[in-house]
């Protein structure tokens, strides 16, 4: 895989307007660009209508072509004006050869009536690099998910219900590609009975694949000049094609049909906690948040500063798309969270290999071009490399902002001792002296995750960590953050004293808790092979540090998504699938009703823990997957049990 991405070959017209040179198509009329799309595509899918009378929190738009926005963006204008502010929407869009932000706002000027909006977007506009990317527009109630790459490939990784499709891009005459049987059937597995499209063209190729999956089409007068057009809706599916198209391990599956939240409870103030509390409380959730501790983000959140550090491969896993897409995510909510960097900065990040065999990994990175220079380029040493989108963050100071909003209440010294659900419905969580019933929890203590194993076994270590702290007489000139063995940050100034942070140690099987002496001179060794100083080996007694415990899952990957019960899972699949461990099934099995779990991020959490949070929100809210179905897959709970039982045969 090669997630860097050729940005489109344009002319730009008198007008103003962007001309593809390879599709020899324009990407809307200059003359009348919004009137057509809003004929197309609002009032052929009868959207006033529909969201007049929309009685759900969410309406999901899809589109084919996402171009320079300006379907979307009319989409977004319609919807304000329909003053549906009790519901979301959603707009999902592809894009093969997506404009960089340059082209974008050159081609939004043509449009001075949705300059709010326009400028809105191009402010959380994403870096062009392959994947899914989720954009929080309008305080979140408009959310706009990107495919960046091939059509098909981007519908077949959403977990989604599109409730009306933009079947846009350029004329299928110039563009035959893309109207392939794969996304036809993209199209109906994320369609119900009910939903509608609308496209620009009336071409063959279009109206025979929408009329195979069970759509009806109906030709409608085309818009100015253009003689027609097609609009439809699926009235039924065919449940032999739906049969072939549904989930084949449904032990891995992630919905439910729990009702929509009332009062969320999350166990736990660190980074997993934090970020959750806070995506729900922006979307108008009651959220409570219950900390055995006396303070916030107690644990390995609790850092005085830490990295903005993703390990990024060159082999294409659905790890590493998870780990790309969170670092790109994290970088666009902390611009938008922290706009003027008093809890941040995205410094960069020079990565230095610690052996000949890491040399030679980021020298193939770095040939391949595996990744846009904005996210990974050579630095000034050919065996090293820079991240210019990380840096470091004040995690503990971050984790009180995020739980500062209103809707969120906080308890300290509250530990969760046990939990029971009442009918499949209410969840009852019992503390020392005090219970409460809530309709969604969330898990996020860690290493403290017991009551968790109860439902389902989670296997994970806890890492032992000291980081060091030295206060210096001024301030270092550094501009990055450098990882070598260990890391260092920039100096930061705290109460006019500058402090130089820096670590950590990476203990096995320690569970000791004080700050030990011998483990600052190990780190002041690591901060001399990046800072090299004869003086630094002298200063271990003047370092104050901090000792706490990363939670890692056994195979290295987060643990995120819907719990499980073991047994459950056990007595359905577990005759066929120790006989098979390539047995495929439709039986479903639903997870258990609203209890969650976002654990086991290590030390990648300032990284990984943003976009976690927005998947479970996703979850809980039934909307769509900021997540590809195979990175759901890698981060789901259950996917320890499913091993087991295999190995079992």
């Amino acid at each position: 895989m090669n997630y860097k991405l050729a940005a489109p070959n344009l002319i730009w017209k008198e007008s103003g307007a962007p001309e593809s040179t390879q599709f020899d198509d324009i990407y809307f009329d200059t003359q009348s660009g919004i009137d057509e799309t809003n004929y197309v595509f609002i009032q052929n899918n009868q959207l006033a209508q529909r969201w007049l009378e929309l009685k759900k929190t969410t309406f999901t738009i899809a589109e084919t072509g996402f171009g320079t926005g300006l379907n979307f963006l009319c989409a977004w204008d319609s919807w304000e004006k329909s003053k549906n502010d009790d519901s979301t929407l959603h707009f999902i869009s592809v894009e093969k050869f997506p404009l960089t932000k340059e082209m974008l706002t050159n081609a939004l000027k043509m449009w001075p009536s949705l300059d709010k909006l326009s400028q809105e977007l191009i402010n959380q506009y994403p870096t062009i690099c392959h994947g899914l990317h989720r954009i929080s527009l309008n305080g979140g109630k408009v959310q706009l998910t990107l495919w960046f790459g091939e059509a098909s490939d981007g519908f077949a990784a959403l977990n989604a219900n599109v409730d009306a499709w933009f079947l846009d891009g350029f004329a299928p005459s110039k563009n035959p590609d893309m109207w392939s049987d794969s996304l036809f059937k993209e199209i109906l597995r994320l369609s119900d009975v009910g939903t509608t499209f609308s496209t620009f063209t009336a071409a063959g190729i279009v109206r025979r694949g929408l009329q195979s999956t069970g759509f009806t089409v109906n030709k409608v007068k085309g818009f100015g000049h253009k003689r027609e057009m097609l609009s439809g809706v699926l009235e039924n599916q065919d449940d032999t094609f739906m049969q072939r198209m549904s989930e084949t391990t449904p032990w891995l599956g992630v919905r439910s049909s729990k009702a929509l939240p009332k009062k969320v409870l999350i166990i736990g103030s660190g980074l997993a906690g934090s970020h959750s509390a806070n995506q729900l409380a922006q979307r108008g959730v009651a959220v409570e948040v219950w900390d055995e501790k006396s303070h916030i983000a107690g644990g390995a959140s609790g850092n005085p500063q830490g990295m903005i550090y993703p390990k990024l491969a060159k082999h294409d896993t659905p790890l590493n798309r998870f780990y790309l897409a969170s670092y790109l995510y994290a970088h666009r909510f902390l611009s938008n969270f922290d706009d003027n960097k008093t809890l941040w900065n995205d410094c960069g990040l020079i990565q230095k290999p610690i052996s000949e065999l890491e040399a030679t990994r980021f020298k193939k990175i770095i040939e391949e071009e595996i990744y846009p220079s904005e996210v990974l380029r050579q630095h000034q040493d050919k065996n090293e490399y820079f991240l210019p989108l990380s840096g470091w963050v004040k995690p503990k100071e971050l984790c009180e902002k995020l739980l500062s909003h209103p809707n969120i209440q906080v308890f300290l010294d509250r530990p969760l001792r046990k939990l029971e659900q009442q009918d499949n419905q209410e969840w009852h969580a019992y503390s020392d002296d005090y219970s409460d019933t809530f309709s969604h929890i969330i898990l996020c203590q860690a290493n403290d995750s017991e009551i968790a194993d109860t439902f389902l076994e989670l296997p994970r270590t806890a890492i032992r960590g000291q980081v060091s702290s030295l206060k210096i007489k001024e301030s270092i000139e550094l501009e990055h953050v450098i990882c070598h063995e260990g890391y260092v940050s920039p100096s930061i100034k705290e109460k006019n004293q500058h402090w130089l942070h820096f670590g950590s140690t990476y203990s096995l099987k320690d569970n000791n808790t004080d700050v030990r002496l011998m483990d600052h001179r190990k780190n002041l060794e690591k901060l001399n092979q990046i800072l090299p100083n004869s003086t630094w080996v002298k200063k271990a007694e003047e370092c104050l540090g901090r000792v706490s415990f990363r939670c890692m899952a056994t195979d290295y990957t987060p643990i995120v998504g819907p719990m499980f019960c073991q047994e459950a899972l056990k007595d359905k699949y577990g005759d066929n699938l120790r006989k098979n461990a390539k047995w495929k099934s439709k039986n479903t099995i639903e997870p258990l009703s609203g209890l969650f779990i976002n654990i086991g991020h290590g030390s990648k959490g300032l990284v990984s823990t943003p976009l976690s949070a927005c998947y479970l929100t996703s979850l809980i809210l039934n909307e769509p997957s900021p997540l590809e179905r195979q990175v759901e897959k890698a981060l789901h709970p259950a996917r320890f049990t499913i091993r087991r039982i295999k190995r079992s045969s």
